[in-house]
This record gives C-alpha cells, sequence and structure tokens, in this order.
C-alpha cells in the first residue's frame, strides 16, 4: 500500500511538471521526455520519398533511434536499385550508402515517458520498399528492429540475418540464402517457394512453409506456435522442434511418469504440426513435447516414431502409453517423430 501511495505521488508531482512545461510552450501540448529532455510532439505529414539511386550489395539496418517505429518493410527484386518510402513525416527512415551498403536507421523515437494531450501520435501508414535489379545477388542482408510487416520477395542473398522482437508477420518468396538467422517474435512467418540453407529459425509464431526447400535448417518454434508443412516443401538435414525446453521436452526424470503426465496436462503449450505432401532426405526428426504431429503424403523411405507416454500411431501399428514404432528405419531417408506426452500420426 505504502508503494502505491508512493507512485501515486510520483505520478502527481510528474503531472505538475508537464503542466509547468507545457506553459513554458505557451499552453498545453503533447510533450515527451527523451531520456531527461523534455521536448513537444510534433505533429505529423505524410510524405513521399524516393532517395539517390545507387547500387549496392549489401543491405544493414542499424539501431538508430526508431527501433520500435511501426512501419512496413518491403525488400524485392525490381527493374533497378532503388530506395522509397511513404509515411509519417516523423518516422522517415535515414538513408546512406558506405561502399556498396546500403545501411538504413529508422526514424525519430520516443524514449521514456510521452503524455500527449492533443492525439499527436501517427496515424499514418508507413513503408520503406528497397528493390534490387533482376540477376543481382546481395552478399548481406541484416534487418533489426519492430515492424508491422516485413516481406522479401524474389531475392538471393548470401547470408540473411532478421531479427524483431514484436512484429505483425514476416514473408518470404521466392527467397533463396546460402546462409539464413532468423529469429523473430511475431504473429505468423510464411515461407514461399523459398530456399534457406545452413542455419536456425527461432521463431515465436505460427510457421507455414509452402513449396521451396531448407536444407541444414533448424527449425525452432516456441510455446504456442503451429507448424504446417505443405505443398512439396523438401526437408533436407536439420531437423524442427516445437514448445520450449522449458516446458520439460529435456527433463531428465524418464522414471516419473504419473508427473510427466500430470505436466502436460497442466503446461501451457500444445503446439501442432501438420505435413501435407513434403519430401524427406537424410535424417529428419521432429520434435514435439505435448502437442500433435500429424504427417501426410510424405515422399520418405521411412519412419521412427517414439514416445515417452503419449500416442504413437503409424499406419496400421498403434500405442496408446508411449513406446516406439519403426517402419524401414535402416533405410537413407527417415523422418523420426519424437514426443513426450503428445500423439504423432503418419497416414
Amino acid at each position: 500500500m505504502k508503494k502505491i501511495f508512493k507512485a501515486g505521488w510520483v505520478i502527481l508531482a510528474l503531472g505538475a511538471v508537464l503542466a509547468i512545461v507545457g506553459a513554458a510552450f505557451n499552453g498545453v501540448k503533447a510533450v515527451e521526455f527523451n531520456g531527461f529532455k523534455v521536448q513537444t510532439v510534433k505533429k505529423d505529414t505524410a510524405i513521399t520519398k524516393t532517395y539517390a539511386k545507387k547500387e549496392f550489395e549489401r543491405i544493414e539496418f542499424v539501431n538508430g533511434s526508431g527501433y520500435f517505429v511501426p512501419m512496413e518493410l518491403e525488400i524485392k527484386q525490381g527493374q533497378d536499385y532503388s530506395v522509397s518510402y511513404s509515411g509519417s513525416s516523423r518516422f522517415e527512415p535515414k538513408i546512406d550508402y558506405q561502399n556498396g551498403t546500403l545501411k538504413v536507421a529508422r526514424g525519430q523515437e520516443m524514449h521514456g515517458f510521452s503524455f500527449d494531450f492533443n492525439n499527436y501520435r501517427s496515424k499514418i501508414d508507413s513503408k520503406l520498399i528497397i528493390t534490387v535489379p533482376e540477376n543481382v545477388k546481395l552478399s548481406f542482408v541484416k534487418v533489426n528492429g519492430n515492424y508491422d510487416n516485413i516481406k522479401l520477395e524474389k531475392l538471393n542473398i548470401a547470408t540473411l540475418e532478421l531479427e524483431a522482437n514484436s512484429s505483425e508477420k514476416l514473408s518470404l518468396n521466392e527467397v533463396t540464402t546460402e546462409r539464413t538467422d532468423i529469429d523473430m517474435n511475431t504473429d505468423e512467418v510464411t515461407l514461399t517457394n523459398s530456399k534457406l540453407n545452413n542455419g536456425e529459425l527461432s521463431l515465436v509464431a505460427d510457421l507455414v512453409v509452402s513449396g521451396g526447400e531448407l536444407t541444414n535448417i533448424n527449425v525452432k518454434v516456441d510455446s504456442e506456435g503451429r507448424v504446417y508443412y505443405k505443398d512439396g516443401l523438401v526437408l533436407n538435414g536439420g531437423g524442427t522442434q516445437l514448445a520450449d525446453e522449458v516446458y520439460g521436452y529435456e527433463s531428465d526424470d524418464d522414471n516419473d511418469a504419473d508427473n510427466d503426465s500430470d505436466y502436460a496436462d497442466n503446461s501451457e503449450p500444445n503446439a501442432e504440426l501438420d505435413a501435407d505432401t513434403i519430401t524427406i532426405k537424410g535424417k529428419y526428426e521432429i520434435k514435439n513435447n505435448t502437442g500433435v504431429t500429424r504427417i501426410m503424403n510424405a515422399t520418405v523411405q521411412g519412419y521412427r516414431l517414439t514416445n515417452k507416454h503419449g500416442k504413437n500411431n503409424l499406419h496400421d501399428q498403434q500405442q496408446t502409453n508411449g513406446g516406439t514404432l519403426e517402419e524401414n528405419a535402416d533405410q537413407a531417408d527417415v523422418l523420426t517423430l519424437s514426443s513426450r506426452t503428445g500423439e504423432n500420426t503418419v497416414k
């Protein structure tokens, strides 16, 4: 109670300071704290801007002040090199070219507290579009910061690094990479006819992969994310793991079945993976903690289903309380489904 009381006094004192600041700025205006500096919030205007046209082989987003500024980002194949922006004047990015590298710093961002009395926050949709010509291979693309949506289309990239803590959607369409590092906390990640090689997808999101190929890619989908593999996707090396280790997948307590069952009933994540019309090359493993993994119409030589206390269904074979089922498991191309208390199904 004392803490709440003190917090109330702090808020009142801060309000008094802001009132004085507002008066100093000729009336009550929207103000914000940039660190310890008080400044007015400027009104937006909608702008459209095309930047100087130069060649580049690298794209790098730097941690400018606008790391959390809402904006859509699109990097795609076009007729020529170009960079264009449309949207809020407050959030206009800074564009710089340095030795073949296109560097992008996000636009202005509020730091600390804001008391916006006149609703000056931006209501203008903002979008940055970067294009590269056909047959150009980018040596490096690094995007960090949070966006409403991120879209990459028809690109050939040697090294791709994407990182965002809070975005709505990431989509890759006909993107080829040699090395891949994607770490996203977003609503949905969609890969369409893309060929990603050598790296990791670490996601807190639903993942939909249609066609294309994942080669030596380790896919990790945390807690509530669901995975859909379909439409001829090729999985070649690497593996897929659903649900975080914190939920018990890596537990060493192999002797306490009752505790495992209780834990499965009370744990939040029940991640699901559905695969339809996929091809497996080499040894590939899908791990799922307490959720359901369903495989249909797969092109693969053999299967191995293992479950600690859950269900296994391998064509006509069934187990209801853990165990291992195999079918041509000595072949070169084998899909392994591993679970703790969930359900593995192959049809």
